[in-house]
């Protein structure tokens, strides 16, 4: 693109200072630069929003912060609001860009798809790879993993096959905030569905899904970033089990057709999650935590079950 269009790079975030220091000295190194910063911060951390003024100062990036409650659908509606960028760069505030990041997600948006490309997802430096066993298991039951080629598919539950390193840029069903951009057209009437308090999951996969229907979803391979996954203001283990279950529900409520196969291949899936998720924590948690996971597994299809009655979920 020959002139440089107007970038919003939108960030939740929740006690992440250093992470989020450490981010901003990528962002201003980009050969395309940022027109603003855009800020919704739940956490606490004081003087988060000084810090970063003098660590954007003399780069040319507007800096915009908002507190907001805790939650990450929330926090990016209300980054939403504020926007005022061509493209809105939906990113978190872990990564590290590479130098070019924002000219090569740009540059894919022109690239001839039908309909055309209203959003980018970038690619992992490092990111995590395949591991025996837990990978078949992941694709016996449509679970969410990631895979080496050009082919990105989505389950009818939700469960996404993601690409770790396409050799070209390709066409794919959904995205990943973290790593994306949108066009500001795809986002025209776009919300997140807040359909959890608090830490959501899938939330971008269900929000993409939408746009996906009107615009072309594309993954390059020539835009990068580093995902240093930082711990803090996460859920606990067995919490995220717990919101795993649910969000899969959601998803395929709000989606599917629920063709008897899709009722099976659903069912199969959440078989796959459950088994998989509990196992897991079992053997990992220490003592203490185990009834954590047993928990979690039972409010996430409690959920489910007060999403079917007609409650509201919590």
């Amino acid at each position: 693109m020959s002139d440089h269009p107007k970038v919003s790079i939108l960030l939740p975030t929740m006690n992440r200072r250093d992470d989020l220091l450490e981010f901003v000295g990528t962002l201003i190194q980009q050969t395309v630069p940022a027109h603003e910063l855009v800020i919704v911060d739940a956490g606490a951390v004081p003087d988060l929003d000084k810090d970063l003024q003098a660590a954007l100062d003399g780069s040319g990036v507007a800096l915009r912060y908002t507190r907001s409650e805790p939650g990450t659908s929330l926090q990016r509606n209300i980054g939403l609001g504020q926007v005022v960028g061509d493209f809105v760069f939906l990113l978190d505030d872990d990564m590290m860009l590479e130098p070019d990041f924002i000219e090569k997600m740009l540059e894919a948006f022109d690239l001839p798809f039908d309909p055309p490309v209203g959003g980018v997802l970038g690619t992992y430096s490092s990111p995590p790879r395949p591991r025996g066993w837990r990978q078949r298991y992941f694709e016996a039951f449509g679970i969410t993993h990631a895979v080496e080629g050009d082919h990105s598919s989505m389950s009818t539950s939700g469960g996404v096959r993601w690409l770790l390193n396409p050799s070209r840029p390709v066409a794919v069903p959904v995205a990943a905030t973290g790593r994306v951009a949108y066009r500001k057209e795809a986002l025209v009437g776009e919300t997140f569905d807040e359909f959890l308090p608090g830490y959501t999951m899938a939330e971008d996969v269900e929000f993409s899904y939408r746009i996906a229907k009107k615009w072309t979803l594309v993954h390059t391979p020539y835009a990068r970033l580093f995902h240093k996954r930082a711990q803090g203001g996460r859920v606990n283990y067995g919490d995220r089990v717990g919101r795993i279950i649910y969000s899969r529900f959601y998803f395929f409520k709000k989606h599917m057709d629920k063709t008897p196969k899709e009722v099976a291949a659903f069912a199969w899936t959440n078989l796959g999650i459950s088994a998989f998720y509990t196992g897991m924590g079992l053997f990992k948690a220490p003592r203490g935590e185990k009834a954590q996971v047993l928990r979690g597994v039972a409010r996430g299809y409690g959920r489910c079950v007060d999403d079917l009655r007609g409650r509201k979920v919590h």
